[in-house]
């Protein structure tokens, strides 16, 4: 039995080496000739610039994969301000709860609405077939808390609008603490600790650190190969790549599509044009990433945090920052500071396309007014656009999970974001989940053998 990966970004990266541990063969396609998709590291100017994502949710499988690939002594640890959240509201920063228990001394919300929040431990659990998450959160923690948490949250890691995604799908966390406990206050104090910001890391030379570190110990990696067609005989799977070489004409038993929905809706359209038809509905809606460097002591706010979103509610024009340089060191000059801000995603999208000189203008200007920043520009500024940022768990991709399952009964298999959720981490645990999926397809081994 042979497998054909096509896609080398996290997901695809993590299944080629859980395959390769497992002694099942192999080849990994990616067109580009470097690896990691949507994870990547700039360094310009003397700043370490992430593109994508800034920072590793640790879990055990991450833990085990950082061990195995000697990637310990690269690791940094999230600062212990990186706790902390702030908000936007009524033109400055406060700070979100981090755990339940710091809910009655937060200045965000009114004593009614902190209230109706304890309150949710008395909502009995509901199963409501495609519950937004407004309508999760209104149902079981009220209305108050929609503008200035769960809106600016969605739209901050999701970049998405929770009136539109599923809580199912986008936090299965919380339907599941539901369920189980009737209520999700009572699941989190279940739980040991209740910190609702999880432990994070990052590495010394970027994220792109780990998606370099899998590329290397991989046996069965062809960047610069371009797959331009699949097609099905008698069962199997037979790629075509631009690149000429000796994998035009190789079968495959099993197919594994680690793509954005667009890239893999364009290779389905002939073999399964039903499968294309559902991924093309999946919406990635565009998000700008800008650095920012100041001096500190142009800088007024004292930066002890992980960073701070902004609700829709205050009319932002962007959806917030991370404080890079408070998060992790060697980012910039120690007398520096880094903004990584994020503009767009489902509820801005028209701010993303901005033209560039004047979404970064646009930038300062809203960082020097609500950051108190006495600069009249920024030391060092740098722009990336992502014309198709992050996969909306909304109704449309419904369609898309329920064909990708059915469709592992002709050999063809899933690795990517949009199904396995849109962390790091929670594609790295898919991909070793589908790694001993598809092992136990491998045929038993003969007597002779």
């Amino acid at each position: 039995m042979r497998v054909a990966i096509i896609g080398a970004g996290i997901s695809g990266l993590a299944l080629a080496y859980y395959l390769q541990k497992l002694g099942v063969p192999y080849d990994l396609f990616e067109a580009s000739e470097n690896v990691g998709g949507n994870i990547k590291t700039v360094k310009e100017g003397g700043y370490l610039l992430e593109l994508g994502p800034n920072s590793l949710q640790v879990t055990p499988e991450l833990k085990t994969l950082i061990r195995e690939l000697k990637l310990e002594q690269e690791v940094v640890p999230t600062a212990q301000a990186g706790y902390q959240r702030y908000v936007l509201h009524n033109g400055s920063y406060e700070k979100l709860p981090v755990n339940p228990f710091s809910l009655l001394s937060n200045t965000v919300f009114s004593w009614k609405t902190k209230l109706r929040i304890l309150q949710e431990k008395e909502i009995p659990p509901a199963d409501i077939d495609y519950e937004t998450i407004t309508q999760f959160f209104e149902r079981r923690f009220g209305h108050g808390v929609i503008d200035y948490a769960v809106n600016p949250f969605i739209a901050g890691i999701y970049g998405g609008d929770p009136e539109k995604l599923l809580v199912h799908k986008a936090l299965p966390m919380l339907k599941e603490l539901e369920t189980n406990y009737g209520s999700v206050l009572k699941g989190l104090m279940q739980h040991k600790g209740t910190q609702l910001a999880p432990e994070n890391i990052s590495f010394a030379n970027g994220m792109q650190t780990l998606p370099n570190a899998i590329a290397e110990k991989l046996i069965s990696l062809h960047t610069g190969h371009y797959v331009e067609m699949i097609t099905r005989n008698q069962g199997k799977y037979i790629i075509s790549c631009a690149t000429t070489g000796d994998y035009d004409t190789q079968e495959y038993n099993l197919l594994v599509l680690a793509l954005p929905a667009l890239h893999a809706a364009e290779l389905l359209h002939y073999t399964f044009p039903g499968m294309a038809a559902a991924l093309q509905n999946i919406h990635y809606p565009p998000m700008a990433v800008v650095h920012s460097v100041y001096n500190r002591n142009d800088v007024s706010h004292d930066l002890n945090g992980y960073g701070a979103l902004h609700p829709k509610a205050e009319c932002p024009f962007a959806v917030g920052s991370i404080w890079s340089s408070s998060l992790f060191e060697g980012r910039c000059r120690p007398h520096e500071v880094l903004f990584t801000s994020f503009v767009g995603g489902a509820q801005f999208e028209e701010h993303a396309l901005t033209n560039k000189d004047e979404l970064m203008t646009c930038v300062h200007k809203e960082l020097e007014e609500t950051y108190g920043i006495k600069a009249e520009k920024p030391i060092f500024q740098h722009m990336h656009l992502w014309e198709h940022s992050i996969p909306q768990y909304d109704l449309y991709i419904e369609d898309a999970h329920h064909m990708a399952e059915q469709l592992e009964q002709d050999g063809l298999f899933i690795a990517a974001n949009w199904q396995a959720g849109i962390s790091v981490a929670g594609c790295i645990r898919h991909a070793k989940e589908l790694a001993h999926k598809i092992n136990l397809k491998r045929p038993a081994p003969s007597i002779a053998e």
